[in-house]
């Protein structure tokens, strides 16, 4: 993924097709884009927190779930470089179905 001001400077909330998504800084100079994951509630609590990432170098990532729904905010100066890993297990979809769509019947 590459984010430059002017061009392609975010992503909008999405959540990806795999159980886990590895986030890696590749680098590159910029200001902002920090990785937003949208509110949930936490440990029982009826309040609800959206977290933020601030990247801190190359080679830091995230490891996250798939399915939890998250965005890139706008860089703010220069240009920002990730690479972007989804992994998928079979056995997984075959017991709980496509992360997308919930279904195992087209599942190969």
């Amino acid at each position: 993924m590459r984010y430059t001001v002017g061009s392609d400077e975010s992503l909008s909330p999405h959540y990806d097709n795999s159980e886990i998504t590895l986030n890696v800084n590749l680098g590159i100079d910029f200001d902002g884009g920090e990785l937003a994951f949208a509110a949930h509630h936490s440990g029982g609590s009826s309040t609800c927190r959206e977290y933020y990432h601030e990247w801190r170098g190359v080679g830091h990532g995230v490891l996250h779930l798939g399915e939890r729904v998250h965005s890139a905010l706008p860089i703010a100066s220069g240009e920002r470089e990730n690479l972007v890993v989804w992994m998928r297990s079979t056995e997984w979809r075959r017991a709980e179905g496509c992360p997308m769509c919930g279904r195992t019947d087209q599942l190969l």
